[in-house]
């Protein structure tokens, strides 16, 4: 229930009154009272680790008053997060990495505490969970998944992974200095280059752009938005089956920045 949780203990206390009991009245009174909280903290055992996360301002600040409307706290929603993973078997969908080069918004950090037992007891876990999963899992990314859900707080396209062009390192220079000379961004170029794909007025050749076995591969990770992302996912199944190999949206980029950036030595 939303709101302010003293009215409602107050509430209790009185109906524990009416009720002859004095003492546990009092008690809940008690935590009531200034720096109430440490007569709990007393009684709690374990160790805790503190735990750092790196969000946007924006997604720390939604978190924040989430947290105060529904009464809950985040060292809570914490360690629930990692006792899904470790007892329940849970595992984040690929969803975000809230660290650096984040849009949108300033990157801050969002600090919890976790059970030190529990914590170790999940990093164990942590590389066979991202090898069956296909994608990294971190501590991180799995607490923030699971707070987000519990707070029916919806990540913005800011937020998402980005997508992950993987190109020979020659190739890589060649498209960020080509778009910094023509003053446009790899993404706008990316979301135009998408759009233009997805409404039939640009299609490339897709046998001509096979990904191929070359070395020295680097990432180019580039950021577009979730509503766009997802049309084009939609649209690559088709696109799949028709081009006889899996087409993924990085290789749409790179088909889509050699069209419109041209390609090194041509």
């Amino acid at each position: 229930m939303a709101g302010s949780i003293r009215p409602r203990l107050a509430s209790a206390v009185s109906k524990l009154k009416e009720y002859g009991d004095h003492d546990e009245a009092a008690a809940v009174a008690a935590l009531m009272g200034p720096r109430g909280y440490l007569l709990l903290q007393r009684t709690e055992t374990g160790d805790t680790d503190l735990l750092s996360i790196s969000v946007s301002d924006s997604l720390k600040k939604t978190v924040q008053e989430a947290l105060e409307q529904f009464d809950q706290v985040l060292d809570s929603l914490s360690d629930e997060a990692y006792r899904k993973v470790r007892d329940e078997g849970w595992v984040p969908p690929k969803v975000a990495r809230f660290g650096r080069g984040q849009r949108g918004g300033t990157n801050v950090v969002l600090q919890t505490r976790v059970d030190s037992k529990l914590r170790r007891d999940v990093q164990e876990m942590l590389p066979a969970l991202s090898e069956q999963a296909g994608y990294r899992i971190t501590e991180g990314g799995l607490v923030l998944t699971h707070v987000c859900e519990e707070l029916g707080i919806e990540r913005t396209a800011e937020e998402r992974e980005p997508v992950d062009v993987r190109l020979p390192r020659h190739v890589r220079a060649f498209f960020q200095e080509e778009a910094a000379r023509q003053g446009v961004e790899l993404r706008e170029v990316a979301v135009d280059g998408i759009r233009r794909l997805l409404d039939g007025s640009w299609s490339p050749d897709w046998a001509s752009v096979k990904p191929g076995r070359e070395a020295d591969k680097v990432s180019l990770k580039v950021r577009v938005p979730k509503d766009l992302e997802g049309e084009l996912r939609a649209h690559l199944v088709g696109v799949s089956e028709r081009a006889g190999f899996q087409v993924s949206p990085a290789l749409v980029l790179r088909a889509v920045f050699g069209v419109r950036l041209g390609e090194p030595g041509v």
